[in-house]
């Protein structure tokens, strides 16, 4: 569950909300994190 607002780093390059970005769209916008950095996902 998110807490509430995500906010895109890198929005010149967002196509759609950053939590539906794919992991290739994370990987080439903020190279290999383990977990989407625009997004605050909270603990599952």
């Amino acid at each position: 569950m998110c807490c509430g607002e995500s906010k895109c780093q890198k929005p010149e390059k967002l196509k759609g909300k950053p939590e539906e970005c794919s992991p290739e769209r994370i990987k080439e916008c903020h190279g290999d994190v383990k977990k989407h950095p625009c997004c605050c996902e909270g603990d599952k």
